[in-house]
Formats: structure tokens, C-alpha cells, sequence
């Protein structure tokens, strides 16, 4: 049970991470450019809102990959509304 933990709190560490990289990059653009690009800034929100999603549920965070599609394993309800808006928020950056 304490490698499981210890796995949580490394992968949630590293989530973290990769937001605050997300977050920096968008700021570095929008500082360099001087323009603020709404679809880029959904595509910001949504990659946040992914990591979000993810960090909500700690079981998935210690299980690998190919264990999260199994059809015993259930998302959180806030894991479920943070992916579909992380599914919309990516869909309309496309546009």
C-alpha cells in the first residue's frame, strides 16, 4: 500500500508540473506576442482541465494504462465533467 502512495504522490507531483509548464507556455506567448489568442487559450484551459481530471482520481494515477479502460474501473463524477470539458474546450482550440 505505500509503493501505491508513494506512486500517487510522484505521478500527482509530476501532473502538477506539466500545469504549471501548460500555464508558463501560454503566459511566454502571450508576453511575446502581445495578443491574446482566445483559441489558444482554449487549448490551454483544456489540457489544464485534462491534467485536472486526471488528478482527481488517485487509483488511476498508481494503475497502469492499460488497466484504466477495463470494465470494472469507474471515474469519479468530477473526473467525468473535468474530461468532457477538457474534450470540449480541445475541440473548439481546433477551430
Amino acid at each position: 500500500m505505500e509503493d501505491q502512495s508513494v506512486k500517487i504522490q510522484r505521478s500527482s507531483n509530476l501532473i502538477k508540473g506539466f500545469m504549471v509548464l501548460v500555464i508558463f507556455m501560454q503566459a511566454l506567448q502571450i508576453y511575446q506576442t502581445n495578443v491574446m489568442d482566445l483559441g489558444a487559450l482554449a487549448g490551454a484551459f483544456g489540457v489544464l482541465s485534462l491534467l485536472r481530471g486526471l488528478l482527481l482520481s488517485p487509483s488511476l494515477l498508481a494503475a497502469p494504462i492499460k488497466y484504466w479502460f477495463k470494465a470494472n474501473y469507474t471515474f469519479p463524477q468530477e473526473s467525468y465533467k473535468y474530461l468532457l470539458l477538457a474534450f470540449i474546450l480541445i475541440i473548439v482550440s481546433a477551430f
